[in-house]
Order: structure tokens, then C-alpha cells, then sequence
């Protein structure tokens, strides 16, 4: 490895050029446009080196701001955040016009859209401060995780028509991107020629499903990291699996972190490289962890509600989000007292209930399946209160006889003995319109 280490560096040093043209164009252009970009960098580093810092003023200016700008919040008269109502994608939706700040509407504001990979898609206006803001984080947590702008990186998403770069915006990103709509094996070898002739290439940023799906590919191929130049990888958008990290650092011996994301608000944290923690974005976000049914706040290493108020965006105050994402959080492990999200939790309609009507951490699920072999990927469903089935996509070595009554004899002591217990086979588990593949559902209408 030592040898591969030598030649890794070599070839950074010939790049070197080229990263800081990009980087230091990139830092000419932001003085040139006021600095923006360079101030909210800043102020994200030093609040990371210095520890959490006090945000009360600029959360009293947001309120305030909010209050006096907007409909929809002009009917709270107080600085105390805990006296505003949580809101959701759905009250944002059908009260567009009211959020919406009367002081940018004559303004041009960047819209960012969700997916709606929930069934709520939603545009959200975000301010030059705002979006400067978003292009910070973007710059700090690459550099926490070994990636510097200017270096190649591999991106692999859906690109809708929103999105999509033109080629001078790739050229200028030095990035390659890779429309994973269809994960079929043309994909699978279009992405092995890339990473295998590109070694400029550094980064990857992808979905947790199609970055454990090319992992499974290229070891499958018996690739090992002698074969890439990979220094880091990006997993956002999903749960990033005990198991496709282990497959990844096995293939490319390299940096690897989850990162914690949303369009509509930006970077709400990122893995420490230590221990795999979610340290919060406490420079631009204000954190609450609420109880699953009400809004008081939950104890540490209880399953709570993550929901966010943005600081800087005052286009469209979004004051006490409620993500839809579930977390537990704890104390840090590096300095004891900072709060970060232990473990993070897909989406409420993602919770798994037993046939008693008890939630499951949806781990317990991937969990009960990781120790069933010859099974390339899987989807589980619950369909009602008692009826659950497993979609699988599995290898020829599968015993469908053995390894199914394997598989229902441990989900009927999760479940319930009661638990009806339903396996199909699939070639490829579908991907939603986002690109993401669900791999775990909760369709049961009284249990969402």
C-alpha cells in the first residue's frame, strides 16, 4: 500500500496546478461579486473550530424579520421560537405566496426543488445571502471529508433538465456527471471505464444505493484500490449501510462519509471521520429533536423529529421545520458535550411497526437482512398491520426453499408470530422518480 501511497501523491502533485487554478478562480470571482461566499466560509469554519457558537441574535433577527415580512408569520408577535408552530413540506406547499417574504418578491430568487421522493415535492426561494451560504457548505464539508473544489469528482444522480450542467459549468467544476436513472450493467461498465481510465478522478458523489450497487459490481469485477485513484467518497440523499461502507473502503481505501442534506434548506451535517457521528451545521441551522407525536423536546438516545429553522434564508423563513427525518441524538464522542445525531433514521413513513402496533428502527430491518447471503439487493414493505413482503433480487446460489423459510422464521420473531410474511423476486428493485431505491416502506395507511 505504501507503494500505491507514493504513486497516489505523485499524481497529486502533477494536479496541483490544475485543482488551484479552478479553486483560486473560483475565490478571484466571488471578491470581484462582494465576497459572499468568502464571508459565510468563514464564519462555517470558525464555528466548527471554535465549537458551537451563540446564535441567539441571529435567530431573534430571523423571527423579527419573518414577522414583519410575511403573512404567514405576522401573527406571532414574540422573539421566543418555542411559541411558533412546527411546520412540514405540505404547509409550506399550501401556503406558497404567505411564507414567501414580501421584501424579495420583486427580487430574482434561486429556486431548489425536492424530489418529492415522499409525495410532497416543493420548491423553496433561497436570497444571494442564502445561497451563498449553500455554496459554503458545499466548499467546508468537501475539505472535512479530503475533497478540495478544483479536484475531478465523479457525480452520479438523476440529472433532471433543473439541474443538469452545461458543459463549460463541468469544465469549470472539473466534474463528470453520471445520469444513474437505469442502474443496469451498461451503466454498471460505463462508470468501471471512468474510475479504471480517469485517474484524475478523486471524488464520487452518489445515492448510498447506487454507491453500494457499484461496489458489489467492481469487487464482483475483482478490483482492488491498486486499480483507482480514489481519495474520498461523498454518500448523501440515503442511509449510507454498515456493509456498502465496508465494500467501498475495501475497493477503494479512502476517505468515506455520510453526508446529512436537503434541497430545500442545504448541508445539516456530515460524518466525523472518527466515528461516523452526524456533527451538525450549528453555523447556519438552528436544531430541535422533538418527540414523535408532539412537539416537546426528546431526550438524548430517544428516537426523535429533526426539525430545522434556517438561519439565513429570508426569501422564505423556514422557522421550525420538521424535516420528516427521524434521528437519536447523544453527546460527542470527540469532546464530550457537543450534541450530534448518534444514528440517522430514514423517513416517518419509513418506520417499520411489529404486529403489536410497536415502532422499529429500521436497522433492525437491514440488519435481519444482511445475514442472508446470495441476496444482491432487497425491499421491504409493510402492507397492513400484520402483512409485510420482501422483494429480492437475488443470485443463482439463492435456495429459494431453505433461505426463504430462513428469512420469514427471523422476521416472524421481529414481527410477530402472527406476521404474514409475503417474498417476491425482482431483476432490479424500481427506482422512484428521484433516482433513490426505498429499500425499506411503510404502505399500511393506519401505521404511517
Amino acid at each position: 500500500m505504501k507503494k500505491n501511497s507514493n504513486k497516489n501523491e505523485e499524481k497529486n502533485n502533477k494536479e496541483n496546478h490544475l485543482k488551484n487554478w479552478r479553486w483560486y478562480l473560483f475565490w478571484i470571482r466571488d471578491f470581484v461579486e462582494g465576497g459572499k461566499v468568502r464571508k459565510a466560509y468563514c464564519d462555517i469554519r470558525n464555528c466548527y473550530s471554535e465549537g458551537n457558537r451563540d446564535i441567539k441574535q441571529d435567530l431573534e433577527n430571523l423571527l423579527r424579520h419573518a414577522q414583519t415580512t410575511t403573512e404567514f408569520y405576522s401573527k406571532y408577535n414574540t422573539d421566543n421560537i418555542n411559541d411558533f408552530q412546527t411546520i412540514n413540506k405540505m404547509i409550506i406547499r399550501d401556503n406558497y405566496s404567505k411564507i414567501l417574504s414580501s421584501k424579495y418578491k420583486d427580487e430574482k430568487l434561486h429556486e431548489m426543488s425536492t424530489s418529492g421522493s415522499t409525495g410532497t415535492p416543493l420548491t423553496i426561494c433561497q436570497d444571494k445571502i442564502k445561497r451563498s451560504r449553500v455554496i459554503a457548505e458545499v466548499l467546508y464539508f468537501g475539505q472535512l471529508c479530503g475533497y478540495t473544489f478544483g479536484e475531478k469528482q465523479l457525480n452520479c444522480r438523476v440529472w433532471v433538465k433543473s439541474i443538469k450542467k452545461s458543459n463549460f459549468q463541468k469544465f469549470l467544476q472539473n466534474m463528470i456527471t453520471e445520469d444513474i436513472s437505469n442502474l443496469d450493467d451498461e451503466k454498471m461498465k460505463e462508470i468501471e471505464r471512468i474510475l479504471l481510465e480517469d485517474k484524475k478522478v478523486k471524488n464520487i458523489l452518489s445515492y448510498s444505493s447506487t454507491l453500494e450497487k457499484t461496489a458489489k459490481y467492481l469487487i464482483e469485477r475483482k478490483h482492488n484500490p491498486d486499480d483507482f485513484n480514489i481519495t474520498s467518497i461523498i454518500s448523501g440523499s440515503e442511509i449510507l449501510q454498515d456493509d456498502t461502507r465496508k465494500n467501498l473502503k475495501k475497493l477503494f481505501n479512502c476517505k468515506i462519509v455520510s453526508r446529512y442534506a436537503n434541497e430545500e434548506n442545504g448541508i445539516l451535517g456530515q460524518e466525523c471521520l472518527k466515528n461516523q457521528e452526524f456533527h451538525l451545521n450549528t453555523a447556519d441551522y438552528y436544531f430541535e429533536f422533538l418527540k414523535i407525536d408532539e412537539d416537546l423536546p426528546a431526550e438524548d438516545g430517544e428516537l426523535a423529529r429533526v426539525v430545522v429553522t434556517d438561519l439565513y434564508n429570508y426569501a422564505m423563513p423556514m422557522i421550525r421545520y420538521d424535516t420528516g427525518d427521524l434521528a437519536i441524538v447523544g453527546k460527542c464522542s470527540c469532546d464530550g458535550h457537543t450534541r450530534v445525531l448518534k444514528k440517522l433514521f430514514g423517513r416517518r413513513v419509513d418506520l417499520i411497526y411489529n404486529t403489536k402496533g410497536d415502532a422499529l428502527s429500521p436497522h433492525m430491518i437491514t440488519n435481519n437482512m444482511w445475514g442472508t447471503k446470495n441476496i444482491k439487493q432487497f425491499k421491504f414493505t409493510q402492507l397492513s398491520e400484520n402483512e409485510y413482503k420482501i422483494l429480492l433480487n437475488t443470485t443463482r446460489e439463492f435456495n429459494k426453499e431453505k433461505q426463504e423459510n430462513e428469512l420469514k422464521e427471523k422476521f416472524n420473531d421481529l414481527l410477530g408470530k402472527d406476521a404474514i410474511i409475503i417474498i417476491e423476486y425482482t431483476d432490479e428493485i424500481p427506482v422512484m422518480s428521484s433516482g433513490k431505491r426505498k429499500y425499506i416502506e411503510n404502505l399500511c395507511k393506519e401505521k404511517k
